[in-house]
């Protein structure tokens, strides 16, 4: 972080006060940054007095302008030899509002004049001097009122303060905490509730206020009656309230507070999050235990209405010393998962059981642990409830909970499916067969058996009419596997009719969005529609705050980035999922393999390679889902590296994938690795619908030069740039094996522009625009030998001899003009920048 605060984000007002030829008035409330505005606006410029207003000065006639004036005034009119006596081009005259009326009039009088240009700044909401007013009242100078930063000029600002990026949930919150006051963005990064993860900052623990902040606040708030004070601590610990007082009157017109109608009450707010924060800080302990006990008992009087009127209740008795009733606990903790506050839900829950709550709340528990991707901790408490002798109901909740916690958790497929069997004892309902039936289904698709889950979703489906619950578990499997099998029309209608037959109480089930929304984001990326699937990505991470929902999105959102081919913002996106996962996740596999695979496009081999190493330990095996990315980012790894041949064997380890989606991938790869042949046939025989696939197709069909010319064509008009690309370079080499330099220039001139816009990413087939003219086999031993590796090594790694590997190495010398690996290494590497 820089020793001097940065200044960012006010481009559009810095250029306002620049060409502001007379003079203009700038006013907005305290820490809007005023002062750093106007200095900023004038520090390159000669000829610039500075007066500061104080009310300390304003006592005296002239009191800031005491350094500007001759200390013995002459006679006269003090306003005429004042003004002679200002020498400068420009004045700032800064909190002018605080003047006293002969420095006010002098202002006035020196902007009437028009010598001086006068650069003034106000408070907002402050009592100016009449004089002062009437600089933009009368039209004098134009009046600057400078708005909140905005969401993008705080991510700016606080990218410059910390000289790296900022995660996008920690800006959310330090935008809302600040509402954009710059001041306050500077004490709130001070106050070391951000942590640097990789250059990446995250909100980290809890929200400490530097002292500055708290005075500068408590002098905005001012002081308080004693009944306006009772006001604000209610707001400050229980905002929104439904309040009808004559305080709020006050507490509106002092701007502490905002008021809006809600039926027949007011809803009421304090005016700005951080007030909430200082009256929380001045409570000590048993004052805020009474406030919250009074709160508690207000909503209570009034029924709980609302919905999230249980979980606030709750807390406030829990907070307040007085928990009260286990059922109250139990369904709060159900509530404060479902807003994916988890830390809460794990409190309440342990509250709940210590007050005499039952099996329901230690499975709530068991479940919130799971969330929290405590997965061991969560199986403990399973085992033990499963082992309790539960039935009924209790009984498949327990399994299909456990089941899903031992699979997605811990990679235990074969022993899931064990749990779910076992629950079947023929003493449960349809409803609860059908139950475990459907995550029996989902456990196998996640598995990679897509046939085999479908028949156990038709099973389940033939018990009878699915309840509500069934239909959500049946139909979020249903559309992932459609999703995995790359049947896109189907898959669409099948989300379609779920909705449709969920009514309005959809929306109430996140997890049910997500992975509905999951299954989009698929089919959109098999059949090539890359816009959709960012947008789904962006919209998903931003609608849900659970850390494992923004890293699993962010994944996604990587992916769609990397088909762009805008790698570089792949990298970061990758980067900022990363930084979210706990030590061991189930998303970790697709993070880290988004975020190898950028690192692998780039260039960055030793990156890539710890990547992989880290998801070793990090990623949990639950099939193809969370297997696959990592194995795309190994191919790519291995390619950067220089082992062709590796890369190829993974290449096609994808292509086997029990996931048409992701074969097609795979079997792709192998085309772009120079191997068409051996995927042509697969790629047309897979049925995944929409037209990328019959890109694909084509891409590995192509028979001249032409033909990668509409290939590349194509991929442009998907958005692949990089794969474009590629086309372009493979059309070039084969245009210059037939002798048709003409063609071999414009494809590689319109390979070259592609590939600029890929923001650095490097492939083999892009080789040839470094290296022209070398067959495939020369390139992988060219690249090989420019990364160090001995003729032995080389012959060793492509089950060459060694003469062959040192006779192929002196046709690449002839070809490049080098004459030893560091030169070729030269070579490559001044090609690729």
């Amino acid at each position: 972080m820089p020793s001097s605060w940065p200044f960012a984000g006010r481009s559009a007002p810095l250029a306002t006060l620049r060409s502001a030829a007379r003079g203009i008035v700038v006013t907005g409330p305290a820490g809007a940054g005023k002062s750093r505005l106007v200095a900023q606006a004038v520090q390159d410029l000669e000829g610039v007095a500075w007066v500061r207003a104080t009310a300390s000065a304003a006592e005296i006639p002239l009191g800031a302008f005491a350094h500007l004036v001759p200390q013995t005034p002459p006679a006269g009119n003090p306003l005429s030899w004042a003004a002679a006596a200002i020498d400068a081009a420009t004045l700032v005259v800064d909190d002018a509002h605080l003047l006293d009326p002969v420095s006010a009039a002098l202002v006035h009088r020196l902007v009437l004049d028009g010598r001086v240009r006068v650069l003034a700044t106000v408070r907002a909401g402050a009592a100016a001097p009449d004089a002062v007013v009437a600089l933009w009242k009368d039209d004098l100078v134009p009046r600057l009122d400078l708005e909140p930063l905005s969401p993008a000029e705080t991510e700016d600002l606080l990218a410059a303060a910390l000289g790296g990026r900022i995660e996008t949930g920690a800006l959310a919150r330090f935008w809302e905490t600040s509402q954009g006051n710059p001041l306050y963005l500077r004490e709130l990064v001070l106050s070391g509730v951000l942590r640097d993860v990789g250059g990446l900052w995250l909100w980290h623990g809890t929200l400490t206020l530097t002292s500055t902040l708290r005075e500068t606040i408590a002098a905005r708030i001012g002081e308080l009656t004693a009944e306006e004070r009772d006001t604000v601590e209610l707001l400050a610990y229980g905002e929104p309230l439904g309040l009808d007082s004559p305080v709020l009157e006050r507490l509106e017109t002092r701007q502490l507070i905002t008021v809006q109608p809600d039926g027949r009450r007011l809803q009421v707010r304090l005016a700005h999050p951080l007030y909430g924060e200082v009256i929380r800080d001045s409570c000590g302990t048993l004052r805020t235990r009474a406030v919250l006990r009074r709160l508690a008992a207000m909503i209570e009087a009034t029924g709980g209405r609302r919905r999230e009127d249980v979980l606030r209740i709750a807390v406030w008795r829990l907070d307040g010393g007085a928990p009260g009733d286990p059922a109250l606990l139990a369904r709060a903790a159900e509530q404060a998962r479902s807003v994916r506050d988890l830390a809460l839900a794990e409190r309440l829950a342990r509250a709940a059981i210590e007050a005499g709550g039952g099996v329901a709340v230690r499975l709530s528990l068991a479940t919130i642990l799971s969330y929290q991707d405590r997965y061991a901790e969560a199986e403990e408490v399973f085992r033990q409830l499963a082992e309790s002798g539960l039935t009924g109901d209790r009984r498949v909740d327990c399994a299909t909970t456990r089941a899903l916690n031992l699979q997605w958790g811990l990679g235990r497929l074969d022993q899931a499916l064990q749990v779910l069997d076992a629950a079947d004892d023929g003493q449960i309902s349809v409803d609860g067969r059908q139950g475990l039936g459907f995550v029996a289904g989902a456990i196998t698709a996640f598995g990679g058996d897509l046939d085999a889950a479908t028949a156990r979703l038709d099973a389940a489906q033939r018990l009878g009419p699915p309840s509500s619950r069934a239909m959500r578990a049946g139909g979020v499997t249903r559309a992932l596997v459609l999703a995995a099998a790359g049947r896109a029309t189907d898959c669409r209608a099948w989300i379609e009719t779920l909705l449709a037959r969920l009514g309005p109480d959809a929306d109430l089930y996140p997890s049910m969005t997500n992975s509905l929304t999951e299954a989009r984001i698929r089919i959109a990326l098999s059949t090539g529609d890359l816009p959709e699937a960012l947008r789904l990505a962006e919209h998903a991470r931003r609608q849900d705050d659970w850390a494992r929902t923004s890293a699993q999105f962010g994944a996604y959102r990587a992916t769609a980035l990397r088909l762009a081919g805008r790698v570089g913002e792949a990298l970061a996106a990758a980067g900022e999922a990363v930084a979210l996962l706990p030590p061991r996740s189930v998303v970790a596999g697709s993070c880290l393999g988004e975020l190898a695979h950028a690192q692998a496009l780039l260039g960055d081999v030793a990156a890539a390679e710890a990547t992989l190493a880290r998801a070793q330990d990090a990623a949990v095996a639950a099939g193809p889902a969370t297997e696959v990315p990592l194995q795309l980012a190994r191919v790519w790894t291995l390619a950067a590296r220089g082992d062709i041949t590796g890369a190829v064997e993974i290449a096609l380890a994808v292509a086997a994938s029990p996931y048409p989606t992701y074969a097609m991938v795979g079997l792709h790869d192998l085309v772009r690795l120079g191997h068409p042949a051996v995927a042509a046939a697969r790629l047309a025989e897979l049925t995944v619908d929409g037209p990328l696939r019959a890109l694909l197709v084509r891409h590995a069909t192509a028979a001249t030069p032409g033909d990668l010319d509409e290939v590349s064509l194509g991929f442009e008009a998907f958005g692949m740039l990089l794969h474009a690309a590629e086309a372009s370079a493979t059309a070039a080499l084969a245009y210059r094996d037939l002798g048709l330099l003409r063609g071999a220039r414009a494809a590689e001139t319109r390979a070259w522009t592609l590939t600029r816009r890929c923001q650095g990413a490097h492939t083999l087939a892009l080789l040839d625009l470094e290296v022209p003219g070398l067959t495939p086999r020369q390139r992988e031993v060219a690249v090989l030998a420019a990364r160090g590796l001995t003729n032995r090594e080389i012959a060793e790694r492509l089950v060459l001899s060694i003469r062959t590997v040192a006779n192929t190495l002196y046709a690449v010398y002839e070809r490049t003009g080098v004459n030893d690996r560091a030169a070729l290494a030269d070579l490559l590497d001044a090609r690729r920048e």
